[in-house]
């Protein structure tokens, strides 16, 4: 990171970073953090973190509470003959769990979030490893009993021993004749030895090798006799459990340094994780978006906050540089939080360059700048007001040297410092030479010259801090397109000077520097207008709106009136002609015997079942099932929508009101729509008329059916379907076609005829007609 970011203060927002890391790598990585360079690689980590951003947000994100540097461990494994105590297997262990949890998350959402699951798809896991560890070694670092045979034996003897001892002094502390020589009734250790202490003048009492005294000569420590081959036994069991573990390390160091390729992997993985994980967790706590990264030299800051500005008492800024002019000049009093606006421009510019999301709306752009340099004094600072002008060139002269159209130039009070009438010619060189190198650039200042230069150059846009001169304090809001007034003399009479030495300041104001400020108050005073009138068109425009809105729901409401009185019309007719055409189907059965009036019977029929169609169909042209909305912008996260675009439901992820914007869930889709897009459907009604469709499909049945390729159980059914229908729609005979082939197929199909309901009689087709390969049945 180069020394000139720190103007911006861009280094508080390091030390964030790094306080939100666990690793040294990782912290050391933020201390080297910079705009990249390559436009493909920042594309490819910002791409990374706004994944990252939804995945904390939505989906629980990666859980990394222990992870430690196991690059240290790696060090100690390349020593031939060297092992890892067990603290560290126990480390390495959850290190390697914490990396195979975070591909399990990463893989059961892979479709939704592809770039983080590319970061562990071609690192394998080494399970194995984890289980060898954990077989041996206990969460706290600590050996298991049974990390081998050996090892067990030991400690079993240990533990024996351990019992006998606390068994001998046992005997002398409730001893009749020992008790009383006894100073504490525990158990301690002198020289790795196991003693009692015992009262100076009672040591007489009690046998054994004196290990120390106390302080004030009272207390002895002693080993009594019958203790003494005990502990012996016991050191000898203590050296042989070293050296059994010495051995179970060495082997478990052994198998690491076998997989030790594949643990740097994941250690690389794990550093990864690291860094992207503490910028995910600074952008969600700032409530910062991912802005789009640009190709050109341009700046469309929206709704951007300060990030150590306190977000409660902040206020946005909201301004666009480079489309077409390259150059912004705020001026304004210099309490009206210039010098803000200039950091926030440069600070959240780096920030975004380096792949660090911003505080700012969504719609915000930035510009792929190759550097940043700035000039900015800190009012605050002892050391910048004993700053002279030479310091100021001296920095300035940098940035000239520097500085090219890849480059966002950000400059303070240029010009401040020396003589007023030669620093702002000084300025407005500046000025000139940035604007036909085509540089990006914000800068401040207060001279009037340079105002009335910037106003009337092309490429360079008028900005100014708004003041309320009526509070004296300013607003924090910037004015694109208006250069600022000078408020001093305003100020000075809120004051109570008085009007005579006010009028006679004014006297020392150049005649040009008068017309400036009048220029500026007339400018301020358009806008100020404009802005009512934009407000008053703002309401017009949202009552318009409302009332296109009511007027469409009364549109809807009349729409679906007409339609029910239609569909009753049109059910009593169908209830009308479904009667017709049962008596007429009587009529037909009754007249079935009279041979000569049974084909005049089937066309009457058919004449009705034609009538009745044509009536469906010009019932469906003219009777529109349309589902009914309700218009509702009070739209909340996780409520279910409708997405009309798309036809889709989907869930509510995020409301940008302010944009007129949803982030929606759709399925594996994440999207933004517009909230017009967006309606809440009212529950469906039971649809009284579903039934047309099949009576649609009823009229069309033809004169035969083809069970060829079917299976008897599949052709009986479709056959009696058929029967059903072809008895609806008046038919008196119809064809069964189901072959020849093994003869199976004909021999079920007569077998259910000869039981139907809807079958009189049937018989083999005539030779011309399919022979045995059609039987023709003669319906009831």
């Amino acid at each position: 990171m180069e020394k000139r970011y720190d103007v911006l203060e861009f280094y508080k927002i390091v030390n964030e970073l790094i306080d939100l890391s666990r690793l040294e790598n990782t912290k050391e990585k933020f201390l080297d953090i910079d705009i990249i360079k390559e436009k493909s690689a920042l594309d490819k980590e910002l791409m990374l973190m706004e994944e990252m951003i939804d995945f904390y947000k939505y989906d629980d994100g990666f859980e990394l509470a222990g992870l430690s540097d196991i690059q240290r461990f790696m060090r100690n494994v390349e020593v031939i003959g060297s092992y890892l105590s067990s603290e560290d297997l126990a480390n390495l262990k959850r290190n390697l769990t914490i990396f195979r949890i975070s591909k399990s998350r990463a893989k059961n959402v892979r479709d939704k979030y592809k770039n983080i699951w590319q970061l562990f798809a071609n690192i394998e896991e080494v399970k194995d490893i984890e289980q060898f560890i954990d077989d041996a070694v206990r969460e706290d670092g600590t050996l298991k009993d049974d990390a081998s045979l050996g090892l067990r034996d030991v400690r079993r003897q240990k533990q024996n021993i351990n019992a006998n001892i606390k068994e001998k002094f046992d005997d002398l502390m409730n001893g009749k004749d020992t008790q009383k020589a006894v100073s504490e009734r525990i158990i301690t250790q002198r020289n790795d030895r196991f003693v009692i202490a015992v009262k100076t003048d009672f040591k007489g009492l009690i046998k054994g090798i004196e290990h120390d005294r106390s302080a004030t000569g009272s207390t002895v420590y002693i080993e009594p006799l019958n203790v003494v081959s005990l502990n012996n036994k016991l050191r000898e069991y203590e050296a042989r459990e070293r050296e059994e573990i010495r051995k179970i390390l060495l082997r478990l160091t052994e198998l690491i340094r076998g997989r030790k390729e594949e643990i740097l992997e994941i250690k690389e993985i794990l550093e990864k994780l690291d860094f992207i994980d503490a910028k995910t967790n600074y952008g969600i706590s700032k409530k910062a978006i991912i802005p789009k990264i640009i190709n050109k030299e341009y700046l469309k800051l929206v709704e951007a906050r300060h990030p150590l500005i306190d977000e409660n008492v902040v206020v946005p800024i909201n301004f666009e540089l480079g489309n077409p002019e390259s150059i912004m000049l705020i001026t304004g009093p210099n309490t009206g939080g210039k010098t803000v606006t200039l950091k926030v421009a440069g600070l959240l510019t780096i920030m975004a360059l380096s792949g660090i999301p911003i505080p700012a709306g969504e719609k915000t752009e930035i510009g792929h700048f190759q550097n940043v340099l700035a000039d900015i004094g800190d009012e605050q600072s002892l050391e910048q007001n004993l700053s002279s002008f030479s310091g100021h060139v001296s920095k300035i002269k940098d940035i000239m040297e520097h500085a090219n159209s890849k480059s966002l130039v950000l400059m303070d009070e240029l010009g401040s410092g020396t003589d007023p009438m030669e620093g702002a010619a000084f300025a407005m060189s500046i000025i000139d030479y940035l604007n036909k190198k085509h540089v990006t650039s914000i800068i401040t200042t207060h001279y009037s010259e340079v105002k009335a230069h910037a106003f009337n150059s092309t490429g360079i846009k008028s900005a100014s801090m708004e003041f309320d001169v009526e509070t004296l304090s300013p607003t924090y809001r910037l004015l694109e397109g208006i250069p600022g007034e000078s408020n001093a003399l305003i100020i000075a009479r809120k004051y109570g000077i008085s009007d005579e030495i006010i009028e006679n300041a004014k006297t020392y104001i150049s005649e040009e520097n008068q017309k400036v400020e009048e220029m500026i108050k007339s400018i301020k005073e358009k806008n100020d207008e404009l802005e009512i009138l934009k407000a008053e068109l703002e309401n017009s425009k949202r009552e318009l709106e409302d009332q296109k809105s009511d007027y469409n729901q009364k549109l809807t409401q009349l729409e679906n009136e007409k339609n029910n009185v239609i569909k009753k019309a049109y059910e009593e007719a169908d209830e009308y002609l479904k009667n017709v055409q049962a008596k007429a189907k009587n009529l037909v059965d009754k007249i079935s015997k009279d041979e000569l009036k049974k084909e005049e019977a089937k066309s009457t029929q058919r004449s009705l079942n034609m009538l009745r169609n044509s009536f469906i169909e010009d019932k469906k042209k003219n009777v529109k099932e349309k589902k009914v909305f309700s218009k509702d912008i009070d739209i909340h996260e996780g409520e279910e929508v409708l997405v009309k675009s798309l036809n889709q439901n989907g869930k509510v992820l995020r409301v940008m009101a302010d944009a007129g914007n949803v982030q929606v869930q759709a399925g594996i889709l994440k999207l933004v729509v517009p909230i017009e897009d967006l309606v809440k459907i009212k529950k469906k009604k039971v649809n009284k008329f579903k039934n047309f469709a099949s009576l649609k499909r009823t009229s069309q049945v033809r004169g035969e059916i083809d069970l060829r390729g079917m299976t008897a159980d599949e052709a009986i059914a479709d056959l009696e379907t058929y029967l059903d229908r072809a008895m609806l729609t008046g038919y008196h005979e119809v064809y069964i076609i189901h072959g020849k082939g093994t003869m199976v197929l004909r021999k079920k199909i007569h077998e259910y005829l000869r039981t139907s309901k809807y079958v009189t009689e049937f018989k083999d087709a005539n030779q011309n007609e399919g022979g045995i390969g059609c039987t023709v049945a003669t319906l009831k």
